[in-house]
Parts: structure tokens; sequence; C-alpha cells
């Protein structure tokens, strides 16, 4: 009787194992990225930084120099949500990519980033091949306003939407303007 319990115990924990063998060679690309930075790893270079997911770290703005670190941390791309027009603009586009990192921008002029922008946003954020991936504006503040309307349009319930773009740098002043897009109740 107990050889027929240890028999059943070393098939269960083999089976386990079977599986557990089988769902890690089954990760997604996604899973197998690499990932961004844990803020305990990045220098005040980077203002507001946050690690939103696995693959994806948030911040204000840096300069040129902050590039290296950037690559350092491991990010592959960077998305840029201020306008090219503002300070610091083209010369941080410039450096990232002699770095040899990709550089998007996407510049949110409004309150709240518009439809196409979190179409576009989602489009970058969601292809593993951009991973990890950096966001930034001047404060963090543009950077929680789209997340907020992002993770709403990917079903997230809108106030943990909107409670993930304040972890992200969602401020007030831009927040209004993103509970209308969302239809939400004004703040308190």
């Amino acid at each position: 009787m107990l050889a027929r319990r240890i028999c059943q115990t070393l098939q269960a924990i083999a089976a386990t194992a079977m599986l557990a063998v089988m769902t890690t060679n089954h990760a997604s690309a996604a899973d197998a990225a690499p990932q961004a930075a844990f803020g305990d790893k990045v220098s005040a270079a980077l203002l507001n930084y946050n690690r939103a997911t696995p693959h994806i770290g948030t911040s204000g703005r840096y300069d040129p120099a902050a590039v290296a670190e950037i690559k350092a941390l491991g990010f592959a791309t960077t998305i840029d949500l201020r306008a090219p027009s503002e300070e610091g603009v083209p010369e941080v586009a410039q450096a990232v990519r002699a770095a040899g990192l990709k550089y998007v921008n996407i510049p949110v002029t409004t309150k709240a980033p518009t439809d196409d922008q979190v179409k576009e946003f989602a489009r970058l954020v969601e292809d593993p091949a951009n991973y990890p991936i950096l966001v930034n504006c001047v404060s963090a503040n543009r950077v929680g306003a789209m997340w907020a309307l992002y993770r709403a349009s990917a079903g997230v319930p809108v106030e943990v939407a909107i409670e993930e773009g304040r972890t992200t740098g969602l401020k007030p002043s831009r927040e209004k303007a993103v509970r209308e897009r969302l239809g939400a109740p004004a703040m308190n």
C-alpha cells in the first residue's frame, strides 16, 4: 500500500514537472523579451521613472547624456510624447538613434492624447520586437494620460485605468481631459 502511494506521488510529481517544462517551452515572445529596469536600478537622470509593466518603463525628461544609461539598462525603444519643437527633443532624438535605439515621437500637444495617438501607442507597446520600451515626456504627466487612455482602450475598467495613469505620472491638470475622453465622472 505504501509503495503504491509513493508510486502515485512520484507520477504526480513527474506530470507536474513535465507540464512546467512544456509551459516554459511555449512562452510567448513577450515573456521571453528583455524587461524594463526596476526603479532602484535607474538614476535621477530619468525624472519620475516608473516600471509600468515588465516591458515598459515611464519617465519625465532626460537629456542626451542619459541615453548611455538608457541603453545600458537594456531599453530598445523610446517613445517620446513631447512635440519636436519642445526644448531638447531634437537632441534627445539624435542621441537615441546614434546609440542604436529606436526613437518614436508621438507628439501630444493637447490635454489628452487623441484616439489615433492612443492607437499608435498601442501598436508600439503591444509589439514585443520593441521591448523594453521607455515612454517619456517632460514630467510624465502626458505619459500618465496616454497610459490611462491606452489601458481603458484595452478593456481595463476606467477607474483602474485612471489610477494606473496616476501611477505613471498623470496629474490633475490632464486628468480632467482624460476623464472627459473616457466618459468618467469628474474628479472629486
